[in-house]
């Protein structure tokens, strides 16, 4: 048997409307939404009645080192709910001294008050979801929130991390949205910087099927950089964060000195955790699972879970490790990359076969070696940054086309070999 998963995501589906860009599981409620007694409050309380019910019916679990609450938009709830599940969690599967607890909070959803309820409900690292300062680009994203309580927002967080009530926050931005021309992504990088977030994510646009951007690209009534503006936008964000004294550890993600997202690790180390509410994926001892989108079915996947059986994903077994190309992909994902011999080992190959794969390998990714996207030390390949981070998806195209050839290469023999 496996070590349990120290590592815990739960998804709050609820925000005030959804964004042009969005294609998450969440739940509209409008402006007006109460979440304690008003308008939205019996659905917001019998989602979480859901949501306990499948928390709890895990019977064999770990103390947790690492919580993420995000969404949706998280913030609609009161600081009292946030400290229900946050208890929850601590009478029923322990939170190590020192864990770390980050909730996604969007700005004009929240007010100093509830900061300080959510603080003290439990929370002590923040993920703002700012993703730009200039007012024309948040509306034609579909943002409710303005300039104006983006920056209020980082005001507050910024101080209270200043003042040690908080261990880190994070600031979102979104790279290459409608309107945002190289001067306006330089603005708000810019911006960004001067409230010294010890962590920031940058996010590329991308364009999802059934958003409002997909139907108004499809009319063709949407204008978005082109590649060489993305591009451009790219190594600015490179040049300003570097001078800043960020340092980019993952392709979307970079930080002050000791402020990695700890949580996000576990995904792309490939680490087992737990996952909780609608639409999210757990993979506890390596398979995944994911969970309906759609709140009725939800509902009715936990009735099940609950008074049936447990999905065999979430009962504790031997870990089913990922395909190689699968951890390759995550690998690269971060500054320090990969180490592909360890990697192989695990396939247990034979040294003829471990040879000639990795020979195939390599000459698939010659040509990103030459040109400098990718670098080898040793036995240790990494993208190069900017350049590799920003064309990354060049590098792991070529891998998976590698993975589907050797993997084909086997098939075809297993078909051809005479039965015994």
């Amino acid at each position: 048997m496996n070590k349990f998963p120290r590592s815990a995501y739960v998804h709050i589906p609820f925000c005030h409307r959804r964004c042009f860009y969005c294609d998450f599981a969440v739940i509209p409620l409008g402006n007006k939404v109460e979440t304690l007694k008003g308008y939205g409050s019996k659905t917001v309380q019998e989602y979480l009645q859901f949501l306990y019910k499948e928390i709890l019916s895990i019977k064999h679990k770990s103390p947790l080192s690492t919580i993420y609450i995000g969404g949706g938009t998280p913030s609609i709830l009161d600081p009292t709910q946030i400290k229900e599940l946050i208890d929850l969690f601590k009478e029923n599967y322990g939170i190590d001294y020192g864990a770390e607890i980050t909730m996604e909070v969007d700005p004009a959803s929240f007010t100093q008050d509830d900061l300080f309820g959510f603080i003290n409900a439990g929370i002590n690292r923040f993920s703002l979801g700012v993703q730009s300062f200039n007012n024309q680009i948040l509306q034609k994203s579909g943002r409710r929130h303005l300039k104006e309580d983006a920056e209020k927002s980082c005001l507050w967080l910024k101080r209270e991390y200043e003042s040690g009530l908080i261990k880190s926050w994070s600031l979102d931005l979104i790279q290459n949205l409608p309107l945002s021309g190289f001067k306006e992504w330089q603005d708000d990088l810019k911006k960004a910087i001067t409230f010294s977030p010890p962590h920031l994510s940058i996010y590329d646009l991308n364009i999802e099927n059934g958003t409002v951007f997909k139907k108004l690209v499809n009319l063709g009534k949407l204008k978005l950089p082109s590649d060489e503006q993305a591009f451009r936008n790219s190594k600015l964000t490179h040049l300003i964060l570097k001078n800043s004294g960020y340092s980019r550890y993952e392709i979307s993600n970079y930080c002050l000195p000791r402020h990695q997202s700890r949580h996000n690790r576990v995904y792309w180390s490939g680490l087992g955790w737990w996952s909780f509410g609608q639409g999210s994926t757990s993979s506890p001892w390596g398979e995944k699972l994911t969970r309906p989108r759609v709140s009725k079915e939800y509902k009715e996947w936990v009735i099940r879970q609950c008074e049936l059986n447990l999905d065999s994903s979430l009962i504790n077994k031997d870990f089913v490790y990922k395909e190689l190309d699968e951890k390759i992909m995550l690998g690269l994902r971060l500054k320090e990359g990969i180490d592909i011999k360890e990697l192989f080992k695990e396939q247990n190959w034979e040294n003829k076969k471990f040879e000639s794969n990795f020979s195939k390998l390599l000459e698939e990714w010659e040509k990103f070696l030459d040109s400098g996207l990718l670098v080898r030390k040793g036995n240790r390949f990494f993208l190069s940054e900017p350049k590799g981070m920003e064309l990354s998806n060049q590098v792991i195209i070529s891998m998976f086309k590698w993975w589907d050839e050797i993997n084909c290469n086997k098939s075809a023999v297993t078909l051809t070999c005479p039965s015994q």
